[in-house]
């Protein structure tokens, strides 16, 4: 059986992973104080994603601030909100290109959602290394199954209440 635990320290896991392999990660800094990093493929855990999704809806508690956490790039904050981002998602990736000389450049970028407060479109900050031209860093999409399915809700919030996000979440018959 995999572990839950959310990891909560720099710890010497994270440090390989950012530091020394150079990958792209986030921390959050939850409602209660808690700093919470993006761990992706710790071995023997189970997905960060899904720990932290059942870390907010067990202790109750949302992001105040979801973060960019990347070894030499400047702090780069994706959204903040004292009372807490209700309906967010992040999504990480890698990408590359290959140029006509037969150069391949690696990108890495990723993207944090976050529900608008009337429910009508997605806010999306998207965080792309090494920066290039061709990427939109901030765009506004509409809702769909597949975003919504994606995001960490207070399950008692208005935002998660509404017919137009139980739709996507549960189908038409809502």
């Amino acid at each position: 059986m995999k572990k839950t635990e959310i990891c909560t320290s720099f710890d010497s896991y994270m440090r390989t992973y950012c530091s020394t392999n150079l990958n792209m990660s986030w921390t959050i800094e939850m409602q209660n104080g808690v700093t919470v990093y993006g761990d992706y493929e710790r071995p023997g855990y189970e997905k960060c994603w899904d720990r932290l999704k059942k870390y907010c809806d067990i202790e109750k508690v949302l992001p105040v601030k979801i973060k960019l956490f990347m070894l030499g790039v400047p702090e780069f904050t994706f959204f903040e909100n004292p009372k807490g981002l209700n309906g967010f998602s992040i999504c990480r990736g890698a990408a590359m290109e290959q140029n006509t000389i037969n150069n391949w450049k690696t990108f890495q970028f990723l993207s944090v959602s976050l529900l608008s407060d009337d429910c009508d479109y997605i806010d999306v900050k998207k965080f792309v290394w090494p920066f290039n031209q061709f990427e939109q860093g901030q765009s506004k999409r509409r809702l769909t199954k597949s975003n919504i399915e994606q995001m960490i809700f207070d399950n008692e919030s208005e935002k998660f209440k509404r017919q137009e996000v139980q739709q996507y979440l549960y189908g038409a018959s809502v």
